[in-house]
């Protein structure tokens, strides 16, 4: 499995592409922004992209799915408590009207597994950044959105967060991981769970 990441749109999102080189199919996980180069990256690959993966539906998050939905043809996989924001989302991000970026195709829940690209992604119900975040564990990877952060969490303080709910979604979902265990977030650099145990400020 390899595992490429790209920093997209104005606030430098982490968009990931997962691949599978020997089957030369893939996943894409958060297009924030810039489908062109997302799309550009996949086709220089010569990827098959087999899913889309959303860990939560802020727009800095879902702006470039129009671009890679349509070049792709993949399905899009969202939680419920986001599904809403896919058609009518807002954005602090990103000012001006509602946009309506086509319903998902796919409702994850908790502890759901998604067989894309020859892997196994499982749904980690993260709520309190928004109230449908989730986490991707893929292995010893998990792709965590803008649930935890290196020496940080998500923000709380826009519509549908809720502080408490997000350190318990880490406390239980999270924590609980092995030590070993990568955490690839929405923004700045990976780090692993054992890491954040010790020295994340928001978890002591």
């Amino acid at each position: 499995m390899k595992i490429k990441q790209m920093e997209v749109g104005p606030i430098m999102t982490n968009c990931y592409i997962v691949e599978n080189e020997e089957t030369r199919h893939g996943v894409l996980i958060d297009p924030g922004d810039d489908g062109d180069r997302i799309m550009g990256l996949v086709k220089a690959d010569g990827l098959t992209i087999d899913a889309i993966l959303l860990t939560h539906g802020h727009a800095d998050h879902i702006s470039g799915l129009p671009e890679v939905r349509r070049e792709t043809g993949a399905k899009v996989y969202i939680h419920a408590g986001d599904a809403d924001r896919l058609t009518h989302s807002r954005s602090a991000f990103f000012p001006g009207p509602a946009k309506d970026f086509g319903a998902a195709d796919v409702l994850y829940q908790d502890g759901d597994t998604v067989e894309a690209a020859g892997y196994s992604f499982r749904v980690l119900f993260t709520p309190g950044h928004t109230p449908g975040g989730v986490c991707l564990q893929c292995g010893n990877y998990v792709f965590c959105g803008d649930t935890i952060f290196a020496e940080s969490i998500g923000r709380t303080d826009l519509p549908g967060g809720s502080y408490d709910q997000l350190l318990t979604s880490i406390h239980t979902k999270i924590l609980p991981l092995a030590d070993e265990v990568v955490l690839l977030p929405g923004h700045g650099p990976a780090t692993t769970v054992g890491w954040e145990r010790k020295r994340n400020p928001f978890l002591q």
